[in-house]
């Protein structure tokens, strides 16, 4: 299973909108036959473009959102505040 360029890249803009892997799968046009192998590089295959295009685009989203997040918190927002709070607990070793 190869993937074009620019198939990495609609991976990798669908992971940053926090879709499902299924969704994907389904978004990409990925064969019933070769799902499982898709869905295990993912989660698993630390060293494929598969992987690497998902975990990218759902982690540049992320860190946008925990910068707006903590922008809000050193605002004085309550909310935010207390779910910088709860990074920084997720953080500790």
């Amino acid at each position: 299973m190869n993937f074009s360029e620019e198939q990495l890249e609609e991976l990798e803009s669908l992971a940053s909108l926090f879709y499902s892997i299924d969704d994907i799968m389904i978004a990409l046009e990925i064969e019933l036959p070769d799902q499982e192998e898709f869905r295990d590089i993912i989660q698993y295959n630390n060293t494929h473009p598969f992987f690497k295009a998902y975990h990218k685009g759902r982690l540049t989203t992320e860190t946008e959102l925990r910068t707006a997040i903590k922008m809000a918190a050193l605002n004085g927002s309550n909310p935010a505040q207390t779910t910088m709070i709860q990074y920084y607990n997720q953080s500790k070793l």
